[in-house]
């Protein structure tokens, strides 16, 4: 893989993540078809967030920080490469000449609208992601609050793409539609912000075609801070969501983290409504046994599921639909079995 430009000093790379302490480029995505490879999700981040709120304790705020994040569900297995080490901000290289991000030879982003294009080379776990697609709209949220964070978020819902993952020296041919997100924050140490209770992204395909993405986040003391999203149903239109409810019907407690000691409580199986001026989309999921590397049952906090809802459009139509998601559940404070779901 060539460099994709020359170095730059902490100044530039400052000056093209603007006002930014923190960003991330992040991929949530099953995958089309019943083949080995069944869901994906690859994410770079540069900085750390402040994350006292959230109880993940490689988020120290270290703006100098690097992690890197890739999850494949390959034949029923989860395989995780998450570094936190290896990689500072000054080793980011990044090019003015429009998106092209690189570390190293394990991560690049590149892309000029409507284009985008990933490369992610899991070494740990021998699997190479190569993936080029196209996106049609983009969701903008622009007013994050969340524990000593403010930042925007940009999310690319529909992000359709073709390529190859290579596992274990394996070629699989690959597609999906998956929701593409990238934020930029800064760090503003305000103890009023409303914090995290948890948050719950919910991007599914529906019958290969068409997609809802929903983010149901509560703050620290259950108060809702944002219940909505965008759904392209019924039409393969832009269809923001005015509102988005869940309803949680079952749980499991596994590691909070890979390798510790430690537990939490995981949604297994969740009902969701979603409401948008196109119509109203109702479904229910339920998860796709894992199990990790050595083949033991896995609880994880990003969940591939299979979804079955029905969409009744504003003129009374009906339809059903079939699905598959991957849920990102983040927690914080509140613990969901307790916390209020309507």
């Amino acid at each position: 893989m060539r460099r994709s430009s020359s170095y730059v000093d902490d100044h530039d790379l400052g000056m093209q993540f603007p006002a930014s302490d923190w960003t991330c480029y992040f991929l949530f995505s099953p995958l089309f078809g019943d083949g080995p490879c069944q869901a994906v999700n690859l994410g770079v981040h540069i900085g750390h967030m402040h994350g006292a709120d959230l109880r993940v304790p490689e988020f120290t705020g270290d703006q100098n920080g690097v992690f890197i994040v890739t999850q494949l569900v390959h034949e029923n297995r989860v395989y995780r490469w998450f570094d936190t080490t290896s990689y500072k901000r000054t080793q980011v290289i990044y090019s003015r000449s429009g998106l092209d991000l690189q570390i190293g030879n394990v991560v690049r982003i590149k892309g000029s609208w409507p284009y985008l294009d990933l490369y992610y080379n899991d070494e740990q776990n021998d699997i190479v992601y190569r993936i080029s697609g196209t996106m049609k709209y983009a969701h903008w949220v622009p007013d994050h609050v969340m524990t000593a964070n403010l930042y925007s978020f940009l999310l690319f819902p529909e992000y359709t793409y073709t390529g190859t993952i290579t596992f274990k020296g394996t070629v699989h041919e690959i597609a999906g539609i998956g929701g593409f997100d990238k934020v930029t924050a800064r760090v503003i140490n305000n103890p009023d912000t409303i914090g995290v209770g948890y948050w719950h992204y919910d991007p599914v395909t529906w019958n290969e075609r068409f997609i809802s993405n929903g983010l149901y986040y509560l703050g620290r003391n259950g108060e809702t801070y944002i219940k909505g999203g965008v759904m392209t149903i019924p039409d393969g239109g832009y269809h923001p969501a005015s509102s988005y409810e869940i309803e949680y019907l079952e749980f499991a407690e596994g590691p909070a983290a890979p390798g510790s000691r430690e537990t939490m409580i995981y949604p297994q199986r969740w009902r969701a409504t979603m409401q948008s001026s196109a119509g109203r989309l109702v479904y229910e999921t339920r998860p796709i046994d894992l199990v990790d590397a050595r083949g033991e049952r896995l609880y994880v906090t990003n969940v591939a599921f299979h979804a079955e809802g029905e969409f009744r459009s504003a003129n009374g139509t009906t339809t059903h639909l079939n699905g598959k998601g991957y849920m990102e559940y983040l927690r914080g404070t509140l613990d969901p079995t307790l916390s209020p779901s309507t």
